[in-house]
């Protein structure tokens, strides 16, 4: 029977920048199996800036040395900063 569970972790810039408008981070996560299936979100934590927007893309996996990577990039697509954001994780495995 498949076993379904979450992480979460977050960003939160130290400054007053944030994630401007067209900007992106690059991740890259590992600790996961050859059958297990991984999903993430960003959800962009709540301000007074103005409707903020991010995107997941180029989601990417590698396998080197029996070392599994996934590598993922968030893009502020919003019209306003992003100071900060939450990274959720789901996975499924057998």
């Amino acid at each position: 029977m498949a076993n379904v569970s979450f992480w979460q972790t977050s960003w939160v810039d130290a400054g007053e920048t944030g994630l401007l408008p067209g900007q992106e981070h690059y991740w890259v996560m590992w600790g996961y199996g050859y059958l297990d299936a991984v999903a993430v979100t960003a959800a962009p934590l709540n301000s007074d800036e103005g409707e903020q927007m991010l995107m997941v893309k180029d989601i990417q996996t590698e396998t080197s040395a029996g070392v599994r990577r996934f590598f993922f990039t968030v893009r502020n697509t919003g019209p306003v900063r992003a100071l900060g954001y939450g990274l959720n994780f789901s996975f499924i495995t057998e």
